[in-house]
């Protein structure tokens, strides 16, 4: 104990060394030094530019050549998942970082969907190039055995590769690729995100013992910086462009996307999806169960379960399903109409038919602008903007629903129409045009936010006065045993719900919405879950053949949950038109 406290006392004199690439994410750590926020926080920090990646990183961090890194998640999860001491601290970017599909200029690929069975160029095995074909193929529901990998180098020599048609594509960062696009070198056919944050924090746990209190001052500090990061978006993205010497007008595409978080907080399902994907590109052993826990300091971070731990949502059933039934239809490439899609978009209850059931009584037509919030896969969304001719502004925090569901848009045509935004809706609000909409409609979607209360507000002030807004959420009908509880929070990603459907209208006539109907739904939804579980059931060999026994099995599961928590009687649901007041 006393050689310990030596140690951490000894250590507090040398500043703490943080290891990152000098790319434009790590603008914050610079922030917090110019201004002064490490020396507010009381720790002197010194910065160690790292030109190499993750790889080197890790091994500077071993070595002690640098006390803390900022790496990519995947590279870390499959380092520590090896057996080494290296631990997690938190979260430090928690968008997805997005891969463009490159090709050949006189390449016959044409699209994604052309690779299957494809050749792909990487830099090395094991690389976030080798990693990203590989989820690409999951994600698109193709045989992973069926596609090959060619060793390149670097990103000339992956363009060489492809130009010479040796390979037929490659996946790299978005804007790093975004040059050679814009000279010709390449042509990008599409793009791919990786179903976890991007970039997360992590030291070894020697040195985590003896740099804790500076470590925690470090990271206060630059929680802070990413916080004035995002505040300052006016003069932000000339900044970055100025400093990383990008386009101006590529810095704020970037700067648009990009969500730096710097917190202790880490999503449990997206290290689940990166150890799935290391497994099956054989970075980790298929056969073995990894302990996510242990990949955690829990002196510094917390894991958190989020709307990935959805069951239907931690392995992207819905987008693999939806591919392989694509591909079974012969309908994975080219243009299609929105109607061409009805069988395979539309997971609410009762599908088209609810929608034109909204449509009518919200009286939807042409000159209407409607927000969708949690819009999936964008069924909904495109069916509106499609049979009634209105615009839709289709939200969903799911990257890879969102990006999928933009895909769909564009190959029936209806981008003019529907336009699709990731993220947080709570955070996409405080960008959207107060009073700008006539519509918001959102269908089992609500029950995903911790403040129901906050969400109904954003809303009354996005709608214009005699705008409307429609929900189809659950209810509790009566107090929910633990168990239901703790079903519909790890299963479901449904942590609050309203304590009765009265409970409900309130709250959104606490905001000033006048509630002109809501109606109990739960007997009707009861049946129509029962009716879809044994449906599935009936189909079952059909379906296990299209998109997979697997898929199968977690879609069928997750149905049959949500029919047994209606079985309780205590779980409910229901419909609610509220409408902002004319003002008089």
């Amino acid at each position: 104990m006393e050689e310990t406290a030596a140690k951490r006392s000894k250590a507090e004199t040398k500043p703490l060394v943080v290891g990152g690439v000098p790319e434009h994410f790590n603008y914050p750590w610079f922030i917090a030094q110019e201004r002064g926020l490490f020396k507010k926080h009381g720790v002197e920090v010194e910065w160690s530019e790292q030109k190499l990646g993750t790889g080197a990183m890790i091994k500077a961090a071993k070595s002690g050549e640098v006390d803390l890194i900022i790496a990519l998640t995947e590279g870390l999860v499959a380092d520590i998942a090896s057996g080494s001491n290296l631990r997690l601290l938190g979260t430090y970017v928690g968008s997805p970082l997005c891969w463009a599909i490159s090709t050949g200029v006189n390449s016959s690929k044409n699209e994604p969907e052309d690779l299957r069975a494809g050749t792909f160029a990487v830099s090395r095995l094991g690389s976030g190039s080798h990693l990203m074909a590989y989820v690409l193929a999951i994600q698109r529901g193709w045989n992973t055995d069926d596609i090959k990998f060619e060793i390149k180098g670097n990103i000339n020599q992956l363009c060489e590769g492809v130009n010479d048609l040796s390979t037929d594509a490659f996946l790299w960062e978005t804007f790093t690729t975004k040059p050679y696009h814009d000279d010709g070198t390449v042509r990008r056919i599409g793009d791919i995100t990786t179903p976890w944050p991007c970039f997360m924090l992590a030291a070894c746990q020697p040195v985590v013992d003896v740099k804790l209190r500076q470590i925690q001052a470090a990271l206060a500090a630059v929680h802070e910086a990413a916080v004035l990061f995002h505040q300052e978006t006016e003069t932000m993205p000339l900044e970055i462009a100025q400093r990383y010497k990008l386009k101006e007008e590529d810095a704020k595409a970037w700067y648009a996307g990009v969500d730096i978080r710097a917190d202790r907080f880490v999503s449990q399902a997206a290290l689940e999806q990166a150890v799935e994907a290391l497994k099956v590109c054989k970075r980790l052993d298929s056969s073995k169960d990894y302990n996510i826990n242990g990949m955690l300091e829990p002196r510094l971070a917390e894991l958190r379960q989020d709307l990935r731990s959805m069951k239907l949502y931690d392995r992207s059933e819905l987008v693999v399903s939806l591919h392989k039934q694509l591909q079974a239809a012969g309908l994975s490439k080219g243009p299609l109409k929105y109607t061409d899609l009805l069988p395979y978009d539309q997971h609410h209850y009762y599908g088209t038919d609810a929608v034109d059931d909204l449509a009518a009584k919200a009286e939807i037509g042409a000159s209407s602008r409607v927000i969708n919030i949690g819009s999936g896969l964008g069924g909904p969304a495109r069916y509106l903007a499609g049979k009634y001719g209105c615009q839709v502004l289709a939200v969903d925090i799911q990257e890879d629903l969102s990006r999928t569901a933009a895909q769909l848009t564009s190959r029936t045509g209806q981008k003019e129409r529907v336009h699709h935004m990731t993220g947080d809706f709570a955070q996409v609000a405080q960008h959207l045009h107060r009073g700008g909409y006539d519509h918001i409609v959102s269908w089992l979607t609500v029950l995903h936010f911790d403040q129901r209360s906050q969400l109904f507000r954003e809303c009354y002030e996005l709608l214009r006065p005699g705008g409307l807004f429609f929900a189809a959420d659950f209810v509790a009908l009566s107090l929910l045993q633990p168990a239901e509880k703790q079903i519909l929070e790890q299963e479901v990603g449904c942590r609050s719900l309203a304590g009765s459907v009265e409970e409900y209208k309130h709250e959104l006539e606490l905001v000033g919405f006048k509630v002109e109907q809501c109606e109990d739904k739960s007997a009707d939804w009861a049946a129509y879950s029962q009716a879809r579980v044994a449906t599935l059931k009936e189909d079952a060999n059909r379906l296990s053949d299209i998109i997979g026994k697997d898929v199968f099995d977690r879609l069928l599961r997750f149905y049959s949950t949500v029919a047994k928590l209606y079985e309780g009687g205590r779980l409910g649901g229901l419909e609610v038109y509220a409408r902002k007041p004319l003002g008089w």
